[in-house]
C-alpha cells in the first residue's frame, strides 16, 4: 500500500523531513513501498535530487506523495 505521506507521519512533518532529509528518505519510502527499481533510482548518487524535488513540489502541490510512487 502506497503511503501518502513520510511514515505516515502528518503533512507538516513531512514537508520539514522531505526539505532537509528528502535525497535519503525518498529511497527509503520507495524500498518500503516495494518499488524496487524506483528505489534504486532514488540513490542519493544516482537521481537523488530529482526525486526529492519531485516529492517535494508533490508534498506542496497536493499535500501527499503522487508522483512517482
Amino acid at each position: 500500500m502506497a503511503q501518502k505521506d513520510y511514515f505516515g507521519l502528518g503533512w507538516g512533518i513531512s514537508l520539514i523531513l522531505c526539505f532537509f532529509l528528502g535525497g535519503i528518505l525518498a529511497c527509503i519510502i520507495r524500498f518500503l513501498n516495494g518499488k524496487i527499481l524506483l528505489g534504486i533510482l532514488a540513490l542519493p548518487f544516482l537521481f537523488g535530487i530529482v526525486f526529492w524535488i519531485v516529492d517535494f513540489v508533490s508534498l506542496v502541490v497536493n499535500k501527499k506523495l503522487k508522483w512517482l510512487m
